[in-house]
């Protein structure tokens, strides 16, 4: 019984063996991309203040600023449509004079934000109109990528992974000397940490900032933003 025992445990394993001799080989490639892509739209955020000591006559002030804000956009020829006002707020002012806060009216505040095509001609035309401007505001810009250039990116960056991992395989191969059968998978997915994301340089920077000069007659021009994707293919090789 013991013997029979024995034999059937020495076929076991040598099955077992001669399975795992038989298991397909796999080669393993991630490959990566990086596109650099200047933003195609700008958002200029002008913000409004008023102070007054009366409640009613700050919010008739901050519409008086507000509608002249307006007023210059559209003069230098955006559509009325294209400007945005939001984050009205009207609050106590308070200040503190001898170590006492003091009650000193209301302060009124709004946002108005304009969405363009980002050029260096409409930052021009924006930053010459409010140079001259006689209302006392908080001017900045924000720069973003469209929906449809986004989606484009994206493909480019799907693209140049795929042949990315296409030329390492390519070239372990040779080096190793085996020859790299049909692909076995494919992986592109949030399992494996895939998909278009924003690239950090080494500075930790991500986002669209400014460059270049900043006077009112010429403008400025914001930096590109990178971003990267990845993608896993596997290989079978003998």
């Amino acid at each position: 019984m013991n013997k029979i025992s024995t034999l059937f445990f020495c076929l076991c394993t040598m099955m077992v063996m001669a399975q795992n001799e038989n298991q397909t080989k796999t080669l393993e490639v991630i490959g990566s991309s990086k596109v650099s892509i200047t933003p195609d739209l700008g958002i200029l955020n002008v913000t409004v203040t008023n102070i007054d000591s009366v409640f009613s006559q700050s919010i008739n002030g901050l519409n008086t600023k507000s509608n002249d804000i307006n007023a210059q956009l559209i003069k230098i020829g955006f559509p009325k449509s294209a400007i945005r006002t939001n984050n009205f707020d009207v609050r106590k002012n308070i200040v503190y004079r001898d170590n006492k806060s003091i009650d000193s009216g209301y302060v009124a505040t709004q946002q108005i934000q304009l969405e363009f095509k980002n050029d260096q001609n409409n930052i021009t035309k924006i930053l010459n109109q409010f140079s001259k401007s006689r209302t006392e505001i908080d001017l900045s810009f924000n720069f973003k990528v469209s929906d449809s250039l986004m989606q484009s990116v994206q493909d480019q960056l799907i693209k140049l992974a795929t042949a990315d991992a296409f030329r390492k395989a390519k070239l372990i191969g040779s080096a190793a000397q085996i020859d790299l059968k049909k692909i076995h998978k494919i992986n592109y997915s949030s399992t494996f940490s895939a998909g278009m994301k924003l690239f950090n340089n080494d500075q930790g920077m991500n986002e669209a900032v400014l460059r270049g000069n900043s006077s009112p007659s010429q403008g400025f021009t914001p930096t590109d933003i990178v971003y990267s994707d990845t993608i896993l293919i596997v290989w079978n090789f003998e």
